[in-house]
């Protein structure tokens, strides 16, 4: 019990506990603590009798706790108005810059040259032509929508969302990483010939085509930087056919394995946002694989686990994240020790009904 020396004698006397439950997290400057009051008053806020209410030996208690719940409702819309902004911080001025500061944006649009045919396929995709059978071939501007639409999927706590970003980025980080080195090691072989007196430059069109870009999620420019990557891997590869380093036959085996595989990532991404999206699969989150999670939600995650194979548990308990993710949730302790033992597969005789409707 904190004391007081007394006027009289210095001796030490009990200093009186406030008439009212106190917080340190208060808002008020002597710690009136709200929330307690109104635990400690629940049955006069709850009755409905107010003339009960004023006979009562605690109305004046209870007339504070509606001031002060008043006055902290007007502190929250004050608060609210200078959008959090210190004291020293004019009304007028926290005002101005919180409520006509507007969005950041491209000085200039985005743009990308492209100098060959078949890095402008890959950013075009090609479709079925009426009336013909075959399979279409997804460009860049297509699977950069796709991805966006994943992205904003994993802010629903969808744990298929994420694999499939992670996936995406990393296949396409190595594919850029293994063409940089290819093309670093072509202009190798180029500059040794400068030693002899020969100078080579790399083929250009003339013109090249300009691309606006305008994607609105960062996995968008991964892929552009991928097809940029190619195109310019490609103009070397000529170059070299060009001048004799390379034949024929080789330089269209090497960017036909490269376009290869640039498209077995874009149809992957494809696959993922083809079925991620549909309506059965679309509430699917983290949750479901709990034991309290309804029928509904075992059978998406079985559709799921059927659909995209068994999750990394890394993946799934959020140990490795995708490199841009609008995931904003926190789990509970318990939830997460939850998360991290339930099974992420295994047999269940339900599993082909659940799925069938899907394929």
């Amino acid at each position: 019990m904190a004391t007081t020396k007394s006027a009289a004698g210095g001796k030490s006397a009990a200093k009186s506990p406030p008439p009212f439950p106190i917080s340190a997290g208060s808002p008020f400057p002597d710690k009136y603590d709200i929330e307690a009051e109104r635990i400690a008053l629940k049955d006069l806020v709850e009755l409905d009798d107010f003339d009960k209410v004023t006979i009562d030996a605690r109305y004046p208690r209870y007339l504070e706790l509606e001031r002060r719940e008043e006055l902290l409702r007007s502190m929250q819309n004050q608060h609210a108005k200078r959008g959090g902004a210190d004291a020293e911080v004019g009304s007028t001025e926290a005002s101005i810059i919180n409520f006509t500061l507007g969005n950041l944006t491209n000085e200039e649009e985005d743009a990308m040259l492209l100098h060959t045919r078949e890095s402008s396929r890959l950013f075009m995709g090609r479709t079925v032509e009426p009336g013909r059978q075959g399979y279409g071939q997804s460009g860049a501007k297509k699977v950069g929508a796709a991805l966006r639409a994943v992205w904003y999927l994993s802010g629903n706590d969808n744990p298929y969302a994420d694999f499939a970003l992670i996936e995406a980025a990393s296949r396409i980080s190595t594919l850029v990483r293994e063409l940089e080195k290819a093309i670093t090691e072509m202009e190798d072989r180029l500059g040794q010939l400068k030693k002899r007196g020969l100078t080579y430059s790399v083929l250009k069109a003339d013109p090249p085509v300009r691309v606006g870009l305008g994607f609105r999620s960062p996995y968008g420019y991964s892929v552009v930087n991928l097809v940029s990557t190619f195109d310019y891997y490609v103009r070397v590869i000529k170059t070299m056919v060009r001048k004799d380093m390379l034949s024929d036959k080789e330089g269209y085996a090497e960017v036909y394995t490269q376009t290869r595989r640039c498209r077995s990532i874009f149809e992957r991404v494809i696959w993922f946002q083809r079925y991620l999206l549909r309506e059965e699969m679309r509430p699917l989150t983290r949750l479901d694989w709990l034991p309290t999670a309804d029928e509904e939600a075992r059978k998406r995650v079985q559709a799921a686990v059927a659909l995209f194979g068994e999750l990394p548990r890394e993946v799934f308990n959020g140990q490795v994240m995708p490199r841009h993710s609008r995931r904003r949730l926190d789990l509970s302790e318990e939830e997460l020790r939850l998360l991290d033992a339930v099974p992420l597969a295994g047999a269940d005789q339900a599993l082909e009904a659940a799925t069938a409707a899907l394929v």
